[in-house]
């Protein structure tokens, strides 16, 4: 792994991270400040554009130029990455979980459709498999197309549906990209950035889904059922966009994903990361939200 790749893989990290600071204040509708450059934007989201540009600009010069290094120059590398990225990790995925970006059942059932489609192209499900994964799944984009507003216990169960389509996500994942200075398949600078930016983001939901399935065994005694109840609507919200904008977005991602499958534009995995990152982070505010009424 050349300095182009090691930085492709800082800036995803450091971008996501940005992202999920963005989307946590932006959804707990914290009042932005105004960006200096482009007032018309908040001042995190100029950052986040000009972080984009700076680091686009360094992994460039650095392809570019392609400057030879030693292995234990490119260790201390990916050592001054993954360390801050681990304890990032523990404090915003175990400690003080604030950073969650807040899902509703639309964008869980594009996630699980991602998921799925993913699963399907790397490996061979049985039919035992896939009809134990229909129950969810259709449970689920019922409750996309309704109304209704569930308790807090039925958002648990629904939010740990999603918490496990994010691990297995994960499982999938090659992460042996950050560590491996060689590849079976050849990489790009933009395979490495999105790695940085999905594993990130799916990592710090897998090690958050240790502690949620704690909070759901403590369930089983009534006097800790309201800690599902103070959690829920931090990682769960009760706003939906239209019902024929939801089935135009979800429709669109199935067939993004079945034409790549076809013609390889992308890496699958690099374009399902990619589509799990734009579900979570921009569905929201691609049109008006509708409250559930």
């Amino acid at each position: 792994m050349n300095l182009a790749a090691n930085l492709a893989i800082a800036a995803g990290i450091i971008i996501e991270i940005l992202l999920l600071w963005e989307t946590s204040d932006r959804q707990k509708n914290i009042q932005p400040a105004p960006g200096i450059i482009a007032p018309g934007i908040s001042r995190l989201q100029e950052i986040i554009a000009l972080t984009v540009l700076v680091s686009w600009i360094l992994i460039a010069v650095a392809e570019f130029f392609n400057p030879p290094l030693s292995l234990i120059v490119l260790s201390g590398i990916q050592g001054a990455i993954m360390f801050p990225a681990f304890a990032f990790l523990f404090a915003y995925g175990m400690v003080v979980p604030k950073l969650l970006p807040r899902v509703n059942e639309q964008t869980i059932v594009v996630i699980t459709a991602i998921v799925l489609l993913s699963l399907v192209g790397q490996t061979e499900l049985t039919w035992y498999s896939l009809a134990a994964l229909a129950v969810p799944i259709v449970a689920i984009f019922l409750m996309a197309l309704t109304m209704f507003i569930m308790p807090p216990a039925l958002k648990s169960l629904y939010y740990f549906w999603y918490l496990i389509c994010l691990l297995a996500m994960a499982y999938q994942s090659n992460f042996d990209l950050f560590f491996n200075s060689a590849s079976a398949d050849p990489q790009t600078s933009f395979d490495y950035f999105i790695a940085g930016a999905a594993g990130i983001f799916l990592l710090l939901h897998s090690i958050f889904l240790v502690r949620f399935f704690l909070m759901l065994t403590a369930n089983i005694l009534p006097k800790n059922r309201y800690l599902i109840k103070l959690a829920m609507p931090q990682l769960f919200s009760d706003e939906q966009m239209p019902r024929y904008k939801f089935l135009v977005i979800l429709l669109l991602v199935v067939i993004v994903l079945w034409a790549n499958r076809q013609f390889g534009f992308f890496p699958d995995l690099s374009l399902s990361s990619l589509l799990i990152l734009f579900a979570v982070h921009f569905m929201d505010r691609s049109f008006k939200i509708t409250g559930k009424l």
